[in-house]
């Protein structure tokens, strides 16, 4: 069955007549007689009757148009389905998310990316060492990753970078601990306390070398824990100092612990959004990479830096 023959009988049935079915398809009144004739033939049953000097359908005709716009919908579905796929459209985006860009990004972006008709999007939780980052973008579209050695640790990957968020680090204490009444700390100050860190090769550790080099002593790591919400309730309970993230901390300060900034050492976590070229150059990648640029200028605009 020709779907061109399909689409006279459609035009037919809304324009009446021959010549005018003609003149809409660009073809002659002869032709289009012609396309009918022969879908009569394929299809077994009169379409087409006379009608005084023109002709009407029949009710196998009208049946027969009806279903005709049906497939043309359709036609028309697969064809802005097909185009919008070779403009990069991708229907199902991964993203890998870090505990705290989880906590910090990803309520605001499924509000966000419901706006993007047709798109699911599936966020998957991984939390590797700062060298395990740049790995998943081969088993995710979107992978968050952070480093306090800035986003150009990530561009001799290959891949593209997507600076989201400079985020300070800052010295986490309990409540009422002798440092709280500083406004500031130095290496000095901290160094010689009980730390709660995390596993070598963690970014934050990383920060806690650097106060070992500032301060010329070791610091005593006393629990080693990669969970921000374990260490704040370590550093809560007494147990020691922290360097926590501060706007992903700051919403709990609450809880028994309060934050002070570090003055003298580089203290911060850039976080990044990493994506093989190819796939960010993909439509529907790129409108979620941009609206986590929205959602990190979110982030940064409600949760101000605090120095005190």
């Amino acid at each position: 069955m020709d779907f061109k023959r399909l689409r006279i009988l459609r035009e037919l049935a809304d324009r009446g007549t021959v010549g005018a079915t003609a003149e809409a398809m660009h073809v002659t009144p002869s032709a289009v007689s012609q396309q009918l004739k022969t879908l009569q033939e394929e299809l077994g049953v009169v379409l087409v009757e006379k009608s005084g000097r023109g002709v009407r359908l029949t009710e196998a005709g009208q049946a027969m148009a009806s279903a005709a716009a049906d497939v043309s919908t359709a036609m028309a579905r697969a064809e802005a389905t097909i185009d919008a796929y070779r403009h990069g459209w991708q229907a199902h985006v991964r993203a890998a998310f870090f505990p705290s860009a989880a906590e910090m990004f990803l309520p605001g972006l499924l509000h966000r990316v419901k706006t993007i008709g047709g798109l699911h999007f599936e966020a998957h939780f991984e939390d590797p060492g700062i060298a395990g980052f740049a790995g998943l973008a081969s088993d995710y579209d979107i992978v968050l990753a952070h480093s306090v050695d800035g986003p150009e640790v990530f561009s001799s990957h290959g891949l593209v970078v997507v600076p989201l968020l400079n985020e300070p680090l800052d010295v986490a204490m309990q409540a009422g601990h002798a440092l709280a009444a500083k406004s500031r700390l130095t290496a000095r100050d901290v160094v010689g306390y009980p730390w709660m860190g995390v596993p070598d090769g963690f970014p934050f550790d990383a920060v806690l070398r650097q106060i070992e080099k500032q301060a010329g002593s070791a610091a005593v790591r006393a629990q080693l824990f990669p969970d921000l919400r374990v260490l704040e309730a370590l550093v809560s309970s007494g147990h020691g100092l922290s360097l926590l993230p501060r706007y992903t901390a700051a919403a709990n300060q609450g809880k028994g612990f309060v934050l002070r900034p570090l003055v003298g050492v580089t203290a911060r976590r850039s976080i990044v959004a990493l994506a093989r070229p190819d796939i960010a150059a993909r439509t529907t990648v790129r409108e979620v990479l941009d609206m986590l640029r929205l959602e990190a200028e979110t982030v940064a605009a409600g949760l101000a830096p605090r120095d005190s």
